[in-house]
């Protein structure tokens, strides 16, 4: 004797997922541009030139995230070496880190927003 057993199971779980996931690509973004306002104060200024290259690098991957960076040779140097003296008072090294450290909790807000709000 043989038994046939059809079931169909419909779930939007790839679509919630696919959704959460683009919630929380957004999130990161807007967290990133944040960031990239809060550094660019505390950052070098000679000309402009390393302030004017601040940029973010969008989220395609919430594995890999966000990235905001400085697109001069000199950006790593200047950011790693705090001892490094400057003329506007404020400025000088772990001018990313230092603000993505002090706003930890608002950047990470940002995040839960968009994620729980879209």
């Amino acid at each position: 004797m043989a038994v046939n057993v059809n079931v169909t199971v419909e779930s939007n779980i790839f679509e919630a997922l696919h959704d959460a996931e683009s919630r929380l690509n957004h999130g990161l973004d807007l967290a990133a541009e944040r960031l990239l306002a809060l550094a660019i104060p505390l950052t070098p200024k000679d000309v402009g030139t390393l302030r004017d290259s601040g940029d973010v690098v969008r989220a395609t991957d919430p594995e890999e995230g966000s990235a905001v960076t400085f697109g001069t040779v000199y950006a790593p140097r200047l950011h790693e070496h705090p001892e490094y003296s400057f003329t506007e008072p404020g400025t000088g090294g772990k001018y990313l880190e230092r603000p993505a450290l002090d706003n930890k909790d608002e950047l990470g807000a940002i995040i839960g927003k968009s994620v729980r709000n879209g």
